[in-house]
């Protein structure tokens, strides 16, 4: 009984070196996650292309010209200095405003959007970026992944 235990023992060592696994022991992980984000960005830039002409005028009308106080809009500039593209996600903090803007990688893109308090939000090349600001005046934001 003895020789048998320690026959099968030894069977079960040589068994694991001789016989390769099927299973990688590393399995890089794709995330869903970013590429959904791709997908996303892609599609909120095809939406940001429909009547640029006129929201690129209203953002530098608001930058170039003094705006009423009580106008209930402003102007948003966002500078991506990343090699990532990005899509900074505003909620107003009491209300029902979301902005969803896509910003390509090593550039700029501008929005008009309603004054108000917001939560920041995006992925910057996989580091997390959050702030919460009160916009009141023209917002003028740089984002990096350095």
């Amino acid at each position: 009984m003895r020789s048998y235990s320690l026959f099968l023992l030894l069977f079960l060592l040589v068994q694991c070196d001789v016989f390769p696994s099927t299973i990688p022991i590393y399995q890089p992980r794709t995330s869903s996650a970013s590429a959904n984000e791709s997908k996303e960005f892609d599609e909120l830039m095809e939406k940001d292309q429909i009547n640029k002409k006129k929201v690129t005028a209203e953002v530098l009308t608001y930058l170039l010209n003094e705006t009423e106080y009580d106008d209930p809009k402003t102007a948003a500039v966002i500078e991506n200095n990343s090699n990532c593209n990005i899509i900074l996600r505003l909620v107003e903090i009491q209300g029902n405003r979301i902005y969803n803007l896509p910003i390509p990688k090593n550039s700029k893109n501008q929005f008009i959007i309603y004054k108000g308090s917001y939560t920041l939000k995006s992925n910057v090349c996989d580091a997390k970026y959050y702030s919460q600001k009160l916009i009141s005046t023209p917002l003028l934001l740089k984002l990096s992944g350095n």
